[in-house]
């Protein structure tokens, strides 16, 4: 008898009048990857525009809906492979057992690994519809990555997409001879928006009064710098407290490290957070400390409800930054996140404070993104 996690059971559907697009990813857990394709399935069943499916390489359903229950409402259209560490053979076949199943129009491919096994797997296949996007390129650095990468494109032969013009001249760099585009990343504009400061703070139980609030979001793993960001704290005034959404592997080193700072009164680690939206319209600022990044959706959600922004200035980060009311600061220095910090304090001083919000209405709407992605297979 089969194991839960070999089971892999896909509803047949009685009509299929639109295109069956299979989004998918390494895994589904918290995270920027991970909240734009569940985004796109989400957009995509409102408005009834494809039949939207994401499969996750790694771990099982009962898991990832544990972890993460924002996956609850679509839990009908995800599906997992549980794949172990290492080369999995198996795991080709259950990729094809749901592309044929599904009879898969589209596939959409995020990062190498889901390109190695969902897209062999396609192009056997004859899927005709194949969109890989890069999310950021640094890994390509390593050269058995890069060779390897080169290797998928010539053999799988997507339509590659960056999601930032940086992403997309470091894959012009390490990729020179496979064509791209830029799709940049885009946040829904009507699901994140301006709010009540004080009614979002006390649903999620944060501190009224007497405070000001810098929020930071995202995994919490070594990459995303948020060790920089507690000791940017011991340059800034009292009244300053840091919350942090999310988990991760890098939770305890955290916790330590905020207890050798003596900051246990001013950071806040909130876990993982199912109304991200109280989140930010608690926030007087936002910012992101990250090592290394693609285009980050995080500062893009919290300027869409009218909260500016200071970014550590690497990968496609720039890109997701309102040059009006943001900062820009360097990667890897606590004293330069405090500096904008304060900048971004003063200038919420001043008459002609203008909202972070226009910019994202503007340049990086969900649903222009969503709309450049259905070009390529409409």
């Amino acid at each position: 008898m089969k194991s839960n996690e070999e089971k892999i059971v896909v509803e047949q559907k009685s009509t299929t009048p639109h295109k069956v697009v299979v989004q998918v990813v390494q895994h589904l857990r918290a995270g920027g990857i991970e909240c734009l394709v569940l985004e796109m399935l989400r957009s995509s069943q409102l408005s009834q525009s494809e039949d939207m499916h994401i499969i996750s390489l790694e771990g099982t359903k009962e898991e990832a809906l544990r972890h993460w229950p924002r996956l609850l409402p679509y839990k009908q259209n995800l599906y997992f492979l549980n794949k172990p560490q290492g080369l999995s053979l198996s795991c080709f076949f259950k990729v094809k057992r749901i592309l044929q199943r599904l009879k898969t129009d589209v596939l959409h491919t995020h990062h190498i690994g889901p390109l190695f096994y969902a897209g062999l797997t396609a192009r056997l296949a004859r899927i005709q519809h194949r969109i890989h996007t890069e999310h950021d390129a640094w890994h390509m650095q390593d050269l058995k990555r890069r060779r390897l990468e080169s290797s998928l494109l010539k053999w799988v032969k997507p339509v590659l997409v960056a999601d930032a013009e940086g992403v997309h001249e470091q894959l012009k760099k390490y990729q020179p001879d496979y064509p791209s585009q830029v799709i940049h990343n885009g946040v829904d504009c009507k699901l994140f928006h301006k709010g009540n400061k004080s009614y979002a703070r006390a649903q999620i139980g944060l501190p009224q009064k007497g405070v000001h609030i810098i929020g930071c979001a995202g995994r919490l793993t070594e990459v995303k710098g948020q060790k920089y960001l507690i000791k940017a704290l011991k340059f800034l005034q009292e009244d300053s407290i840091l919350v942090l959404a999310g988990e991760g592997e890098y939770r305890d080193e955290l916790e330590a490290e905020i207890k050798y700072l003596n900051l246990e009164q001013r950071v806040i680690l909130l876990g993982n957070i199912n109304n991200m939206v109280y989140f930010y319209q608690s926030l007087d600022v936002f910012c992101m400390s990250s090592l290394n990044e693609g285009l980050p959706l995080s500062p893009l959600e919290a300027q869409a409800c009218g909260v500016p922004v200071v970014l550590t200035d690497v990968g496609g980060s720039r890109e997701a930054c309102c040059p009006d009311t943001g900062m820009m600061v360097p990667a890897q220095d606590s004293s330069a996140l405090a500096w904008g910090i304060r900048q971004i304090f003063r200038n919420k001083q001043k008459d002609n404070f203008i909202s972070p919000r226009e910019f994202v209405l503007k340049n990086r709407d969900f649903g222009n993104m969503l709309a450049k992605y259905r070009a390529l297979y409409n």
